[in-house]
């Protein structure tokens, strides 16, 4: 079994191909916009002519979410101090075992296949003791109703799941306004372009130079990536 996203980046839909050569299947699975991403975008616009300037440019997509707790954590640890390439690499070859988009949860027994997949063992591990911890809380709508430290608080404890991850998670599943991850290298890279004459700031001026940009740090966050790589990153 393997999925595929095929055209993550449509209006409302995304198009996944599930099954072997031999067997495919297209299914649609739906992307959900923030109701806030217009209200945040105009915002920006009008207070930060750089911020404008890269809204413009990158005006072909937005912020979108599939709503799937567990596949946007695993993504996450997939991802962690890798390159996007190698990520990307990892990622495809673990959906061609697992089923993962349809909650099929990781035991103890899959640590040598995950290994043979290219994950380290301690991120093999990561992934089965997130799939213990999730089996029973992989509601969209549970998460949804938690505010931000409720959520911080839920995922910090699981082994594996730090502050970027959850930001992350809070950025790319939920679609939270004002998410900032001053420990995000690509981010401090992209605001070191467009701010700080190529020089990257460190986390805390970064910090501290990101509060310009709230309530809507997601949104600022989301061009700042893109405006380095143009690839649209989804979780």
């Amino acid at each position: 079994m393997w999925l595929e996203i095929i055209d993550r980046y449509h209006d409302s839909k995304s198009f996944f191909l599930v099954g072997g050569e031999e067997n495919i299947i297209k299914m649609t699975v739906k992307k959900y916009i923030p109701s806030w991403w217009g209200e945040g975008c105009d915002e920006l616009s009008s207070t930060d002519p750089i911020m404008k300037s890269l809204i413009n440019k990158f005006n072909d997509n937005k912020l979108s979410s599939i709503r799937n707790p567990f596949y946007s954590l695993c993504k996450s640890i997939v991802g962690q101090q890798i390159s996007v390439a190698a990520a990307s690499a990892v990622w495809n070859r673990l959906e061609n075992k697992y089923n993962i988009f349809d909650g099929q949860f990781f035991k103890s027994s899959d640590l040598n296949q995950l290994k043979k997949i290219g994950l380290s063992e301690r991120k093999a591990s990561y992934l089965i003791n997130l799939s213990e911890k999730l089996k029973d809380y992989n509601s969209y709508d549970y998460w949804n109703n938690l505010n931000d430290q409720e959520v911080y608080s839920f995922l910090i404890d699981i082994k594996g799941i730090g502050p970027w991850s959850i930001k992350m998670f809070m950025i790319f599943c939920l679609n939270r306004p004002d998410i900032f991850s001053a420990d995000d290298i690509g981010l401090l890279k992209a605001m070191g372009k467009n701010y700080f004459n190529n020089i990257r700031p460190t986390k805390d001026e970064a910090e501290n130079f990101s509060l310009k940009w709230r309530p809507w740090r997601t949104a600022a966050s989301w061009y700042l990536w893109r405006s380095i790589d143009p690839e649209i990153v989804l979780y």
